[in-house]
């Protein structure tokens, strides 16, 4: 676990670890940060019988979120992130948590890890709550400009790792557009259509536009960064206004308060079951391991979640069966 990436830093991820290893005992983690202070937090805790599974490997350079993914490539490879990438390169762990810097983690898990051989780029994506159980997005961030070869291989990527969330192989998929019609969009995205088309192996549903998402039609979605980013933050916007909107009603007057609260209820139960943290934790598609990437400004519930994502990937060993799903292509 990279400790130190994120808003909150190890104030998250050492409860998250608490957590974690208790509630599966085979479990076995590593913190990387500055030693005093993950220490001090640990005991904070007061789990000593967890110590033997909780080790800590001492490293005082951190990546910051406004760093540069070229200056970390560079002058940060005894970071947090990058040393935790290192000992996932070396076979010593099965995944890698952090909340740290996106734009680093990618450069670094492409020069530590290395690329499967034939992605031309990793793509970030997670499965994402829908009325018919849940769809995966990618890429979410990774990448802004790309080539229909690049969503392609995003469609292929994203199978794989929906197969592992979800234990089917038979998925619908489709490509986030402007429109449902066959002329909308960009030349990249109908030339990436057409390719989706003609590969026998992916089951080709046409186009979706953002709404769809969440109504469990298809169970992955394929789109650029610059989409994906947008749709999943916007996502998350509208859950967390729900959430404000509630409580506004119980403040408000009697007769607001009245009818309110017949429906507050099922609205607080349904935004818990899609709150954002609940589904926290990327998987960095197309690098040589699991790289889970949480939200930056995630709580120790969210980090949690992201290390449950993480330990299904490495029990699915997904970064393999990418491997094995790009080779078959």
């Amino acid at each position: 676990m990279d400790a130190m990436g994120g808003d909150l830093g190890p104030r998250s991820v050492v409860p998250a670890c608490i957590r974690f290893l208790k509630k599966f005992p085979e479990a076995e983690l590593k913190l990387f940060g500055p030693s005093p202070q993950l220490q001090s937090l640990i005991d904070a805790e007061r789990q000593p019988q967890l110590s033997s599974r909780l080790e800590i490997s001492h490293c005082e350079q951190v990546i910051t979120q406004s760093c540069n993914p070229l200056h970390a490539l560079r002058h940060k490879r005894e970071s947090s992130m990058a040393l935790a990438l290192q000992t996932l390169a070396r076979g010593e762990a099965q995944a890698v948590v952090t909340s740290g810097n996106t734009g680093a983690l990618l450069a670094l898990s492409r020069s530590i890890l290395g690329n499967i051989e034939g992605v031309r780029k990793p793509a970030l994506g997670k499965s994402l709550p829908t009325e018919k159980g849940s769809c995966f997005l990618l890429d979410l961030g990774a990448n802004i400009d790309c080539s229909a070869e690049d969503l392609l291989q995003f469609a292929r990527m994203g199978i794989e790792a929906q197969r592992v969330h979800t234990g089917r192989r038979d998925l619908k998929v489709a490509l986030l557009n402007i429109g449902a019609e066959p002329h909308k969009g960009t030349e990249e995205i109908r030339r990436a259509a057409e390719l989706l088309e003609w590969d026998a192996k992916i089951d080709y549903a046409g186009f979706v536009e953002g709404h769809d998402i969440f109504t469990g039609v298809v169970d992955v979605v394929v789109c650029d960064g610059l989409m994906g980013n947008v749709a999943m933050k916007s996502a998350e916007g509208v859950i967390r206004l729900m959430g404000q909107k509630a409580f506004t009603i119980e403040k408000s007057g009697y007769f607001k308060r009245f009818f309110g609260q017949l429906a507050i209820k099922l609205l607080r139960k349904w935004r818990t079951q899609v709150e954002p943290a609940r589904y926290n934790g990327a998987s960095f598609l197309g690098v040589k391991g699991n790289v889970i990437k949480s939200h930056g400004g995630a709580s120790s519930e969210a980090f949690y979640r992201a290390m449950i994502t993480a330990k299904e990937c490495a029990e699915a060993d997904l970064a393999a069966r990418v491997g094995q799903a790009m080779a078959q292509s």
